[in-house]
């Protein structure tokens, strides 16, 4: 991490942003009820979330207006707005983290005042999408950066920064609304996830490198030497279906890695990539395909890296370019489906929507103040 602050506030210059409340309670936009398919937004500096109809927003017009169902405020004006979010299968619950993730470090090149930016209000927060109320928030002082879901157990692990030292990933027991367990890792800890079977999780010590964890098993597990793959690693997913993961590194160099997982105490390097022209952060993976997206932010301009990972090398599949762009994705998701790639430009107020089947890309303007940095599309 430390790299890559350093990296980029070589040219960030900062502007002042105004940054204005969130709207006092729930504003209703729309009469329409909720479909069977719902889209959610993380509106980050505007203090909500959003959900909202993703044929009505996905359309080739389409638009936030013509899509948006409902707002609801997650965060008042003096506290740090919804960050990411990770929808639950059965599309009643999501976890929204509420957190400056490394915006601190990076917002200044996207003409955020990040002096003005809230010092408080971190959490990570359990929304009921039918009841549309809180069902749970554990405040924090740390900035959650990644969650991930373990489906077998119904669990949700979150990582943890280490804004005030060493970062850390805690476990939640979403049955119980209660933690279940936690466990220190390494400075600046930043992408985390869990395979479909919820036998391997893994996550990213940015200068440390790879770390491994068996998720019935967080503290009992987590690798005591980590994978070292980069200067300064970043995001991290695993390949649908396997216990094989791909690790985008931020800085020296700046590549993706493809890891087999499968040996907890011996994970081994099957592929590395070349060196890429840009940032990568954050990753996913591509539901139900051996396949994986990840954005690369360059001088004012965003480009998508789609791969096919099912071989050794890997297939580029597309490379969508982005110009005339403000953005530092904080996270990126893919549809359930797998046709759709969303990538948030919060310095820009839109959302990028990758299309993976032709390579095309639409974007949508989303609200007053920056944002978003998250959107999923729940069954």
């Amino acid at each position: 991490m430390h790299l890559i602050l350093v990296v980029l506030l070589s040219f960030a210059v900062a502007t002042e942003t105004l940054l204005a409340a969130p709207s006092a309670g729930r504003e209703n936009t729309s009469s329409q009820e909720v479909s069977s398919t719902l889209a959610i937004s993380a509106d980050w500096m505007n203090g909500s979330v959003s959900l909202l109809t993703p044929s009505s927003l996905l359309a080739a017009d389409g638009s936030f207006d013509d899509a948006l169902i409902e707002r609801i405020p997650l965060a008042s004006l003096d506290q740090q707005g919804p960050l990411t979010l990770l929808a639950m299968p059965d599309g009643k619950r999501v976890v929204v983290l509420r957190s400056l993730g490394v915006m601190r470090f990076v917002g200044a090149r996207l003409g955020i005042d990040t002096d003005a930016l809230p010092d408080t209000g971190g959490a990570v927060i359990v929304l009921d999408l039918e009841t549309r109320e809180v069902v749970a928030e554990f405040p924090t002082t740390d900035l959650p950066i990644m969650a991930a879901l373990d489906v077998p157990r119904n669990r949700v692990f979150v990582s943890f920064l280490g804004s005030e030292g060493i970062g850390r990933i805690v476990e939640y027991d979403l049955d119980t609304l209660s933690v279940k367990d936690e466990v220190d890792v390494a400075p600046f800890v930043e992408g985390l996830a869990i395979n479909d079977a919820g036998t391997r999780g893994a996550v990213i010590g940015a200068v440390d490198g790879l770390y491994l964890f068996d998720p019935a098993d967080l503290a009992g597990s987590l690798s005591k030497m980590p994978l070292k793959l980069a200067a300064d690693s970043s995001g991290v997913t695993f390949i649908s279906g396997s216990e094989r993961l791909v690790v985008a590194n931020s800085v020296g160099p700046s590549n993706y890695v493809v890891v087999d997982a499968s040996d907890l105490n011996a994970p081994s390097i099957i592929e590395e990539g070349g060196g890429l022209d840009g940032t990568p952060f954050m990753i996913a993976a591509v539901p139900n395909r051996q396949e994986v997206v990840f954005p690369i932010v360059g001088d004012n301009s965003v480009r998508l890296i789609h791969l096919d990972v099912s071989k050794v090398p890997a297939r580029s599949l597309h490379e969508i370019d982005v110009q005339n762009v403000s953005a530092f994705p904080q996270a990126v998701t893919v549809s359930p489906d797998g046709r759709f790639a969303f990538v948030g430009a919060a310095g820009s107020k839109e959302l990028l929507v990758f299309d993976l089947v032709n390579g095309e890309v639409q974007r949508k303007t989303w609200l007053d103040e920056p944002g978003p940095t998250s959107f999923v599309i729940v069954r």
